[in-house]
C-alpha cells in the first residue's frame, strides 16, 4: 500500500514539474517583452555613463553590440536559446558575463534566505502555539499585536529601525554586511519579521479549529497528557497550512531581498539586480526574475509533495 502510494505521488509529481515548461516559457515571454517596452533605455544609460556622445553612429554600434537591432521575437528565441543552457548573456554595462557574476553571488542570498526560512518555521511555530492555546488571553493579546503590527509594518522601514536601534544607538550589531554570521542577524530579521507573522497568524487559526475536533476531545477524555494532546493531536494536524505556505514565503523572501541586500549592502543577488535595474541591464534583470520563478514554483511544489506525503487525504 504504502509502495503504491509513493509510485502515485511521484507520477504526479512528474506532472506537476512537466506543466512547470509551458508556465515558465509564457513568464519568460512575458518578461522578456515587458523589459522592452518599459521605459528606459540602455544605450542612452551606457553612452552617459561612458560620457560618450549621443551620435547615432554609437547608438548603432551599441544597438548591434548588445544584439538589440532584431526583430523582438528573434531577440526573444536567441536569449532562449541560451538561457536553457544557463548562459543569460553579457551585461551591457560591465561586459561580464551574468550567469558567472549571478551564481557566485547566489549563495549569499541563499544564505540569507535560508535563515529567514528557519525563522519562520521555529518562532512561527512557537508564538502560533502559544496563541492558540492560551486563546483571548494576555499572551495571546501580546501575539496578536505584534502580529498585526508586523504584517503591516514594511520590509525596508524596520530594516532602518533595527539599524538605528542596534547598530547606531546600541553599537550591538554591524549597521553594514561584513561576512560574518552577526551581520546576518539585523537583515534577516527586516527580511522574515512580516512573513513571520503572517505565518503565526495563520497557525494560530489552524491550530484554533483543530482543538475543537473530536479526536481532540477524546484525547482529553481519556486523560492524555496535555503534552502530548498539544503535539501529537493539534499541532501535527495544524502543520499543514504552515507548511503550504512556506512555497510562497520562499519567492516572498528571494523577492524581499532587492530592497534589504541594497539597504545593509549585502552582495548577493538581490543587489546585483538592483544595479540592473538602475542600469535598464536586460540581461540581469532578465536572470533574476527567471531564476525566481524557477526558485518560487519548485518551491511550491516541493511543498505540495510534502503535505500529500503527510496527509493521504491530499491528492496533488
Amino acid at each position: 500500500m504504502h509502495k503504491t502510494r509513493f509510485w502515485h505521488i511521484a507520477r504526479q509529481t512528474l506532472q506537476r514539474v512537466l506543466y512547470l515548461i509551458p508556465i515558465l516559457l509564457v513568464a519568460s515571454f512575458g518578461i522578456f517583452m515587458l523589459l522592452r517596452l518599459s521605459v528606459g533605455d540602455p544605450i542612452a544609460q551606457y553612452l552617459t555613463l561612458s560620457n560618450l556622445p549621443t551620435t547615432q553612429e554609437n547608438i548603432a554600434f551599441l544597438e548591434a553590440e548588445f544584439g538589440l537591432d532584431t526583430p523582438l521575437i528573434s531577440q526573444y528565441i536567441a536569449w532562449l536559446y541560451k538561457a536553457i543552457t544557463l548562459d543569460f548573456g553579457t551585461s551591457f554595462m560591465s561586459g561580464e558575463p551574468v550567469s558567472a557574476v549571478f551564481f557566485s553571488r547566489l549563495p549569499i542570498t541563499l544564505t540569507l534566505v535560508g535563515i529567514g526560512v528557519v525563522l519562520i518555521g521555529v518562532f512561527a511555530s512557537i508564538f502560533g502555539s502559544i496563541s492558540a492555546l492560551y486563546k483571548e488571553r494576555f499572551p495571546d493579546i501580546v501575539i496578536s499585536i505584534v502580529c498585526f503590527i508586523g504584517a503591516c509594518m514594511p520590509s525596508f522601514w524596520l530594516a532602518f529601525l533595527l539599524v538605528w536601534v542596534f547598530a547606531i544607538t546600541l553599537g550591538w550589531l554591524p549597521a553594514v554586511w561584513d561576512s560574518t554570521l552577526s551581520s546576518f542577524v539585523l537583515p534577516s530579521i527586516s527580511l522574515v519579521f512580516m512573513s513571520l507573522c503572517v505565518t503565526t497568524r495563520l497557525l494560530r487559526t489552524s491550530m484554533l479549529e483543530v482543538l475543537d475536533s473530536r479526536f481532540v476531545l477524546y484525547a482529553k477524555i481519556r486523560q492524555l497528557p496535555r503534552a502530548v494532546i498539544t503535539y501529537k493531536h493539534i499541532f501535527k494536524n495544524a502543520i499543514l497550512p504552515l507548511l503550504a505556505i512556506m512555497g510562497l514565503h520562499i519567492g516572498e523572501l528571494l523577492g524581499g531581498a532587492l530592497i534589504i541586500e541594497s539597504i545593509f549592502g549585502i552582495p548577493g543577488i538581490g543587489l546585483y539586480c538592483i544595479q540592473g535595474i538602475a542600469n535598464h541591464d536586460y540581461p540581469i534583470i532578465q536572470c533574476f526574475v527567471i531564476v525566481l520563478c524557477v526558485v518560487f514554483t519548485l518551491a511550491n511544489v516541493l511543498v505540495d509533495v510534502l503535505c500529500a506525503y503527510l496527509d493521504p487525504r491530499i491528492s496533488l
